[in-house]
């Protein structure tokens, strides 16, 4: 792991290690490296510092780099105290990102706590796999279609099209759609892929039919051509297992947290803000030679 030593950068890299300098309010028995007017940098801090800097990790320092973190340490130590002086902790400011800092790491704390006391197990993993690629859709499409504005233009083309019209000569002819120069060529698709009323009216056609009605959309009036079907290959379990494993522990820790929440008294102000949803696994690569298919 490299560390590139700017000397302001360091110093402002983490300001909540910053901001427990001064009086300490845990003991830390770990050996001292060093004091600024008496209040002490111990190994336990100097190597929290470190891992905030390498991400987590724990590098080996050599002497040099050693020394480098340590004078930045006494640096952020020295303006710490400085500040305390100057009152700046009693600044609502400056009180409410402390706090926020502080309550940040001990939630992130416990939550690692949490999940290495409940790890995800493999069964669990599986079983999301399985329910998974049970609700993807089986059937990629490969289809052309035409976009216009007005339902009577996309019937009128219709109408072309049962007197022998090419598909393709009228995409080109008439559709809106960037798609056009292709005559209306969208490649492979999957059904999740597309607006809902456009996948539905393609499952329903047979290789080289045409929608006989116009199909509404958000985008216009679509006249849709499929032109071949292929079934859809799952990804592998081991190319999405840590999404899954994720995908798992964070609705363990949703779990964990609405338990806490409901025997903790807590009075709102304002209105609850909507829980995210978990992501959908992905869907595979397109194969090689195709290109993802624009929304119509």
């Amino acid at each position: 792991m490299r560390i590139a030593f700017r000397p302001i950068l360091l110093i402002l890299a983490v300001a909540a290690l910053a901001a427990c300098g001064g009086k300490s309010t845990t003991a830390d028995t770990s050996s001292v490296l060093a004091t600024v007017n008496g209040v002490p940098i111990t190994n336990d801090v100097f190597r929290a510092y470190v891992r905030s800097l390498a991400g987590g990790q724990e590098p080996q320092l050599d002497a040099q780099k050693h020394a480098l973190v340590l004078n930045r340490l006494i640096d952020m130590e020295v303006l710490s105290q400085q500040a305390q002086k100057a009152g700046l902790a009693k600044k609502p400011e400056v009180a409410a990102d402390l706090n926020i800092q502080r309550t940040g790491l001990m939630a992130n704390q416990l939550v690692q706590q949490y999940l290495a006391q409940h790890p995800v197990t493999d069964d669990q993993i599986k079983a999301e796999y399985a329910q998974r690629i049970k609700a993807m859709p089986g059937t990629e499409y490969r289809a052309r279609h035409i976009l216009v504005a007005s339902e009577q233009q996309a019937k009128d083309i219709i109408n072309q099209l049962n007197h022998g019209g090419n598909f393709a000569t009228l995409a080109k002819k008439y559709s809106t759609d960037a798609s056009k120069s292709q005559g209306g060529e969208l490649g492979w698709f999957s059904p999740d892929q597309m607006v809902p009323a456009f996948s539905q009216a393609v499952a329903q056609l047979k290789k080289g039919e045409y929608t006989k009605q116009p199909v509404h959309t958000q985008f216009g009036w679509h006249i849709i051509q499929l032109e071949d079907t292929r079934s859809m290959p799952p990804p592998s379990l081991a190319s999405v297992q840590d999404q899954l494993k994720n995908s798992l522990e964070g609705k363990e820790v949703e779990a964990y947290v609405d338990q806490l929440r409901k025997s903790a008294k807590v009075d709102m102000n304002t209105p609850a803000a909507a829980t995210p949803q978990p992501a959908p696994m992905p869907a595979p690569a397109p194969a090689a030679g195709t290109q993802p298919p624009p929304k119509p």
